[in-house]
């Protein structure tokens, strides 16, 4: 090979590993937008109501994924709140080996500063339409899954395993529809985990019914409702994520918890079980 040939050539590789580095740098740079921009749009696929993130920023090199102001909105505009749900900050550890396997293992999640207006009517509620959405979505796949299967097709989503889920800081305020929101009530979810620590792990909308179910449980309780109650709208796709909030604690004041419940006792019809 002549010298000139060869100086082309080591120009064309230098050129190539130039731009791959600028492509890396890049993807490091924009991933923050890039990963605010999938989870807006793809938040009504799973929800079925819009969603919006104030800032999302992931460490690639350290596993770390920080979430601030995450906002679902109300699945219908015949519900006057702000919104339905606000995540204040959203922490993720991840286990950095695990992105590129089968299954994503996030060690440790952690939701902060969580606000819920839990807008309810006799029939209907926001938190339950997004919930039934969720759960739509969740038959459907398993239903995919088992056509898929008796095709003897084998298609492997990635799934997750989470170690350890954490809800801090949570204040529910429930408010009849049509009318003024009531006073915000704070309370307690116990943790929850490990989840999809088995070989076939746990789905991202799985992972979603669990954490809704426990919030929507515990909206119910706050509401003066009973375990029963919650567990009749959650239904038995959520059933384990409300028997672990079934503990979840009360820790306003009782004269706030009676007014709430005062407020919107007529609409759940009362249960023998309030009183225990």
């Amino acid at each position: 090979m002549s010298k000139k040939k060869s100086s082309l050539l080591v120009k064309l590789i230098l050129g190539i590993v130039v731009l791959l580095v600028v492509l890396v740098v890049l993807a490091i740079v924009f991933i923050d937008v890039l990963a605010k921009n999938a989870l807006e749009k793809g938040a009504p696929l799973v929800l079925g109501t819009n969603a919006s993130v104030e800032r999302l920023h992931i460490e690639p090199f350290n596993g770390r994924v920080e979430i601030t102001n995450l906002i679902i909105e109300n699945p219908s505009d015949s519900y006057s709140s702000d919104y339905a749900i606000k995540l204040g900050d959203v922490v993720a550890d991840v286990e950095i080996g695990s992105v590129f396997g089968d299954k994503i293992h996030i060690e440790d999640l952690t939701l902060k500063d969580v606000d819920v207006v839990y807008e309810t009517s006799v029939i209907n509620s926001n938190l339950q339409e997004i919930l039934d959405n969720v759960k739509k979505l969740d038959s459907k796949e398993k239903e995919e899954e088992k056509e898929d299967k008796e095709e003897g097709k084998e298609k492997k989503e990635q799934t997750l395993q989470v170690d350890k889920i954490e809800l801090e800081d949570v204040g529910v305020t429930v408010q009849v529809k049509g009318t003024a929101a009531g006073l915000p009530i704070h309370v307690s979810i116990d943790p929850m985990g490990p989840l999809g620590d088995d070989e076939e792990g746990i789905t991202p909308v799985g992972l979603s019914l669990r954490v809704l179910g426990a919030i929507i449980t515990t909206a119910i309780k706050s509401a003066g409702g009973s375990v029963a109650d919650a567990a009749a709208v959650i239904g038995d796709a959520a059933a384990d994520a409300a028997a672990g909030a079934a503990g979840a604690a009360v820790d306003a004041a009782s004269g706030a918890v009676d007014a709430a419940a005062g407020a919107i006792k007529g609409l759940f019809g009362g249960s023998k079980d309030d009183d225990k």
